[in-house]
Parts: C-alpha cells; structure tokens; sequence
C-alpha cells in the first residue's frame, strides 16, 4: 500500500495535469465544482469511499464504474477521463489527495488562499462561510476553505494556511493543561527535596 507520502506526490503530479488540461480548455470553474461534488462524496464515507478503496476490484470494472458515477453526476468529461485514468492506473487510494491539490491550484489560479480546516464533526456551509470570512479578514484575501473531519480532535479547530497552523482543537488545549500540571508536580516534588536536603 502506498504510503501518505507517495499518495500525496502522485497526486500532485495528476492534479497538476489535469488543471493544465482544464486551464487549456477553459473548465477550470466547472472541474472545481466537479471535484467539490467529488470531495463531498469522499468525505461522506459510506459506499463511494468504500468503492475508491477496495483493492479486489478489477482495473476495468473499477474504470467502467467511475465513468458512469461521474455520468450520473453529470460531470465533465474531463473530469471523468481523470476518474477512469485514476482507476486504470490503481490510483484510487489517491483520489482524495488529488481532489485537494487541485482545489488548491483553482485556488492559487483565482488569486485565493486555500485554508485546510479539520473539524472534530460536520460543519455546514454557513459555518464554513463563516471562518472563510473571518480568515480573509485577517488575511487581505479571498480564502478557499477544504474541510476534514478527525474525531480525535474533540472539539474545536485546526486550521493551516499555507505554512501556518492554528490549533485551538480540545485534544491540544487537554494536552498543554496535562503538560503545565506535570510540570507542576515536577517543580513541587523538587521543592519538597530542597526542604529534605
């Protein structure tokens, strides 16, 4: 199985294609909407992100099958060439990464920021609107925002912009809490030496 590494270098190499093709032919906002509709269905979990990672499938079934997903979601047929290459080639497993690097070429194409926010459950879109707001506020620009679920967060966000990265999740704010009353009892335990000493 490739590695997160690998996914994401293969990815970028099929986003960037893909994005040449669409910018040549004009469909850069209708593959961003495409992929947007794809992303959603991967996020969602449940049968499609089943289908993109089971490995038993055969290649040709597989290609077969996105291309008539992609039909039935009337995407365009660039975006269904990718599909049934992304099956041929056994690269399903990055269809994910490829869907986010595109997102972020559409994005730098546009003049736009892209933000990867990870929340611990489902946000809606006023919601999502709501931090692309506040984000371009702060920032000066247009902010894309992509959105990925980790339970293990807890609660509140982790947001990275760039190089940049805001973590207000309640696993960090638990963690820095455990670390300050350990260092506590560390001092504390210090201090009774002293006295015995």
């Amino acid at each position: 199985m490739a590695s997160q590494a690998g996914n994401q270098d293969i990815a970028r190499r099929y986003a960037t294609a893909f994005f040449e093709l669409a910018q040549e032919r004009s469909l850069i906002d209708q593959v961003a909407k495409d992929l947007e509709t794809v992303g959603a269905m991967i996020d969602a979990g449940g049968e499609f992100a089943a289908f993109i990672s089971n490995p038993t499938l055969r290649r040709a079934d597989q290609a077969d099958a996105m291309v008539a997903i992609a039909q039935q979601l009337k995407l365009s047929e660039l975006t269904q060439k990718l599909l049934g290459t992304l099956a041929e080639k056994r690269r399903l497993a990055a269809l994910k990464d490829v869907v986010a690097a595109v997102q972020t070429l559409v994005s730098e194409h546009r003049g736009e920021i892209s933000a990867h926010v990870t929340a611990a459950q489902a946000l809606d879109q006023a919601q999502l609107g709501e931090i692309a707001a506040n984000l371009a506020t702060a920032l000066g620009r247009k902010v894309q925002v992509t959105l990925d679920i980790d339970p293990a967060i807890m609660g509140g966000l982790v947001v990275r912009v760039g190089s940049r990265l805001i973590d207000s999740s309640v696993r960090t704010k638990l963690e820095r809490l455990h670390r300050a009353l350990k260092k506590t009892d560390e001092l504390s335990d210090k201090a009774k030496m002293k006295e015995v000493a």
